[in-house]
């Protein structure tokens, strides 16, 4: 592979419409990213993301991984082309595991026919401001670590047995943030052993299971009093994703920062140099979802 062709592996991209079209093909064989994500601009019919995915695959060197970011609730984006699913509260009611386990299973059934290997979900933050404009709500597992570990872990059994891996989201923790990571940079000012015995305990426990392990983590654009001095997100930061996540937490999965066009990060000044500072923090891969001219600054 040539340097370019390598970079592009670090890129996790969305593509703007629902078909290959010259753009798209350009994007996609300049860049040669290893992750592809679709949202709803992308779907039409069962049949054209079907067909759309496979395109996708003949344009890369390497397998790439394609998800979509499928939970249920306010964050469903098949219920264009299917029934809706339900949020995740809604399923966790009646305290069955069976349900989540299910859950997790019938979305795996229906993102592997339509050509997707990943999922980003479940949402594995703890659910501290129920009515924070967080961009959270109505999408928790629960409100104690006991409760998210038990029903997210069910649901990530049941899509991995299904095989479409899970990622787990937002690391280290958005519980406590107050802001929409969306349009601005939040703030979690939790001490660090409150953290360690709360917020990350899900992520400890579900990345060291046989039977669900959680192998893909999603990095929160978010700063972390507790672990950062200066007021960076943790998916710019050495300290959040290489020293806590994978010299503490001993992970050894994937790690992927959340969309770098996000306010958050974007509010920041330069892109590129933002993206390259995600990946010397530790990052394995960066999102760039919405916009083309970005994907190849990014590649660059």
């Amino acid at each position: 592979m040539t340097i370019e062709e390598r970079m592009g592996q670090f890129l996790f991209i969305g593509i703007p419409g629902p078909a290959i079209d010259s753009e798209t093909r350009e994007l996609l064989v300049e860049t040669q990213p290893g992750g592809v994500i679709l949202f709803a601009r992308n779907l039409e019919s069962a049949e054209q993301v079907a067909d759309l995915n496979a395109r996708v695959r003949t344009l890369t060197r390497i397998q790439p991984l394609i998800s979509i970011d499928q939970e249920g609730g306010v964050v469903d984006r098949l219920k264009a082309i299917g029934e809706s699913m339900p949020a995740a509260p809604l399923v966790c009611a009646p305290e069955d595991v069976s349900l989540t386990n299910r859950y997790g299973a019938l979305a795996a059934e229906m993102l592997r026919a339509l050509g997707f290997n990943l999922n980003f979900a479940p949402v594995l933050d703890l659910e501290v401001h129920p009515d924070a404009d967080n961009a959270l709500k109505g999408r928790y597992f629960g409100k104690t670590t006991a409760e998210v570990v038990r029903f997210a872990g069910s649901y990530v059994e049941g899509l991995q047995t299904g095989g479409v891996l899970a990622c787990g989201k937002h690391f280290p923790g958005l519980g406590d943030s107050t802001v929409d990571s969306h349009k601005s940079l939040p703030t979690v000012d939790r001490p660090g052993d409150v953290l360690r015995m709360q917020d990350l305990l899900p992520y400890a426990e579900l990345t060291t299971r046989l039977n669900s392990r959680l192998d893909v983590i999603m990095i929160a654009h978010a700063w972390f009093s507790a672990f950062d001095s200066e007021r960076i997100p943790a998916s710019l930061s050495p300290s959040v994703t290489t020293t806590l996540l994978r010299d503490e937490m001993e992970f050894k999965g994937l790690a992927i920062s959340d969309d770098m066009e996000m306010g958050a990060i974007t509010e920041m000044g330069d892109f590129g140099e933002a993206c390259v500072r995600a990946i010397e923090a530790g990052n394995d891969q960066i999102l760039v979802c919405q916009t083309p001219d970005k994907v190849r600054e990014a590649h660059e």
